[in-house]
């Protein structure tokens, strides 16, 4: 098993094919040998029956002559049969007739005698016989007096020469189409190892290669088997590698970009202050600046974090539970209403209960909060309430309009506003919420915009 295991493939399946295809032929041989046997056995005898039938109708109110019922003729022809009358008590006739049909005497005086007992015991007017003798075997039927079960009875007989004749020529036209086929079938399951074997390693040879990141040529087999499905697949796969390894490069480069500002800001900063100069006028005015702008850059590289980490979590069983929202959003709006004296926060809030990571939910309303603080003018209002089917949280804020053709891509990973700044939280936001089968979507109102989040009813 071990040394098949490291055969070639194509090797194993056409080896696999080819006992198969042996295995059945020389079962179809040994059955075939058997029946046809069986068939011309079956043959023999009728013709045998048959013509001794005719025997005896022909001869029907009258007594066949020894002389009729003897080896009828010099004939020899092998598929003629020949007929016999023997007797029970006339020993020495009936071997004289027996030694026309077996020449050698010993041999004549055995076939007499088990002749003799089978019709002794004999117990149906007619019945099949076969006897092997030194000439080879003997086929033949008996008939009993129905008169006088003493006296004579009629002995039909062919040898089996004809049949066996019949038989093997039979069998070598039959055999010739047999090896004819199985040759044909090893050809063909030759070829089609190869066939399966190719695509495989077309295949194999693509994989590789995605393996090694060239992944930017297409995975395309021309086949609807399961291998086709297979190449599919991994097509599907290799397109899903290119959307990360895309999303990737976009991600190390915006967050090059982004960063490098913030960067850039504080060590300016830094080496005017060096150099004994306060470019927002004083120290406290100009450390603030530093602060702020560490500040940002802290906040980007918490969500680029936080954004690798959802990719990871989205990819494996996170601990989940049901808990009241209802909580969790007002300790979210005390901790912002208590910094933004300007803005007036309204709450209408069922108690609703959600399913999920808490922790993840308190990144999702934080997000969305601090995205709505950047526009709100005066109000931010926040609604949760579900029907029958669904559960919704409704964030609005009274600033500007989100223009008609950048309302769904404001959820993409570093989508910026008018104002350049970074765009990630959004993102976060959607990708936690499809994580539980939810939507969020921006919808304008009159005056304002609204972010609602739907999601199924626990």
């Amino acid at each position: 098993m071990k040394n098949r295991k490291n055969k070639p493939l194509a090797l194993q399946i056409w080896l696999v094919f080819t006992s198969v295809i042996l295995v059945i032929f020389i079962l179809l041989s040994l059955y075939f040998t058997l029946a046809i046997k069986r068939f011309f056995t079956e043959e023999t005898y009728k013709t045998i029956e048959t013509a001794q039938k005719n025997i005896i109708l022909k001869n029907t109110n009258k007594s066949i002559s020894t002389e009729d019922n003897s080896v009828t003729g010099e004939n020899n022809d092998i598929r003629e049969v020949k007929h016999i009358k023997l007797s029970y008590n006339n020993n020495a006739a009936d071997l004289q007739k027996i030694e026309k049909i077996i020449p050698n005497e010993t041999t004549a005086e055995l076939f007499l005698k088990k002749l003799e007992n089978q019709v002794k015991n004999q117990t149906d007017i007619t019945k099949r016989y076969i006897q092997r003798t030194n000439s080879g075997r003997i086929l033949y039927v008996v008939t009993i007096n129905r008169n006088n079960k003493k006296g004579t009875f009629l002995v039909s007989y062919m040898w089996d020469t004809y049949r066996n004749s019949l038989s093997t020529a039979l069998m070598r036209k039959l055999f010739s189409v047999m090896i004819i086929a199985l040759i044909l079938s090893i050809i063909a399951a030759k070829y089609l190892s190869q066939k399966l074997v190719t695509s495989l390693k077309e295949l194999e040879s693509k994989v590789r290669k995605i393996g090694k990141k060239q992944w930017h040529e297409s995975i395309n087999i021309n086949s609807n088997d399961e291998i086709g499905e297979l190449s599919k697949s991994i097509e599907e796969m290799r397109k899903e590698l290119v959307k990360q390894d895309e999303y990737e490069q976009t991600m190390l480069q915006q967050a090059s970009h982004d960063l490098k500002t913030p960067l850039m800001v504080i060590r300016s900063y830094v080496q005017a202050v060096e150099d004994g100069i306060y470019p927002k006028g004083d120290l406290k005015n100009t450390m603030n600046v530093i602060d702020s702008e560490a500040e940002r850059m802290q906040k980007r590289i918490k969500n680029l974090l936080y954004l690798t980490k959802l990719r990871y979590m989205s990819k494996h069983k996170n601990e989940s539970k049901k808990f009241h929202i209802k909580n969790l959003i007002e300790e979210i709006v005390d901790s912002f209403s208590y910094n933004e004296k300007n803005i007036q926060f309204e709450v209408n809030i069922d108690d609703l209960i959600v399913y999920g990571d808490e922790e993840q939910w308190t990144v999702v309303l934080e997000n969305l909060i601090d995205n709505e603080l950047r526009y709100a003018k005066t109000l931010i209002r926040i609604k949760a309430y579900e029907d029958n089917s669904y559960q919704y949280i409704i964030i609005y804020n009274d600033g500007e309009k989100i223009p008609d053709d950048k309302l769904h891509s404001i959820f993409g990973t570093f989508h910026k506003d008018k104002g350049g700044s970074f765009g990630l939280g959004l993102d976060i936001v959607k990708r936690i919420v499809t994580m539980y089968n939810g939507t969020i979507k921006a919808e304008n109102q009159n005056i304002g915009v609204s972010f609602i989040i739907t999601l199924n009813k626990v």
